[in-house]
């Protein structure tokens, strides 16, 4: 096997691992609504150092970016060996990352067994698009859901606006429709999971030395 295979396969790998879903059932999970109450009572800062600090959420922007840049970095070497792939590489080559990520998103919510509760990938999802789709696309488009998510502390509201924005904008900015299209279906999928198991979508905090 070649190196540029082996870069492959474990790039694959790592998109795929649904790392979210083994997350401690011990851990502090909220919603944006919690963390406002709790502003309130507490500080703001105090806050947002309990959602930067947890190192979940860095590992997963991580994980997503890399995951994917390098397939894009390797999967055209790997086309020259194969003629199926060659012919359809104009779509393939981002479609089949997003189709993994979307694999990954569909693995974290079914092996995620909190009662009640379902992650909210936000930082894995936003890395992908950031990676997978056209820069003119993703970046308005996660801003965007960011901003609407924070303004109305709620967190569906990312996946919401985001994903929308993300299918429409590469009708208009992008000629290859493809990558826009599968980077919306990623990402309303935790939304539309979350919906269909009845579950309420939160992240994981640092947990306070007090629990």
């Amino acid at each position: 096997m070649s190196f540029h295979w082996v870069i492959l396969i474990s790039s694959a790998f790592l998109l795929v691992l649904p790392l979210p879903a083994f997350y401690s059932r011990k851990r502090r999970y909220r919603n944006l609504h919690q963390l406002e109450i709790e502003r309130r009572n507490g500080s703001r800062w105090l806050i947002a150092k309990h959602v930067i600090r947890f190192w979940g959420h860095w590992i997963e922007l991580v994980r997503g970016a890399a995951a994917a840049y390098c397939l894009l970095a390797t999967i055209d070497q790997v086309s020259t060996v194969s003629a199926l792939y060659a012919k359809h590489a104009d779509w393939a080559r981002f479609v089949l990352p997003l189709a993994l990520a979307i694999i990954c998103v569909i693995l974290i919510s079914v092996l995620f067994r909190y009662p009640g509760k379902a992650i909210a990938p936000v930082s894995f999802v936003a890395a992908t698009l950031l990676v997978l789709v056209p820069l003119r696309v993703s970046v308005p488009a996660v801003l965007f859901g960011l901003f609407c998510s924070l303004k109305l502390r709620s967190l569906p509201f990312f996946f919401l606006f985001t994903a929308p924005i993300v299918g429409l904008s590469g009708v208009f900015l992008d000629k290859n429709l493809w990558p826009s299209v599968a980077g919306a279906v990623l990402t309303i999928t935790p939304l539309a999971l979350a919906y269909a198991q009845r579950r309420e979508l939160v992240i994981p905090v640092r947990r306070t030395h007090s629990g």
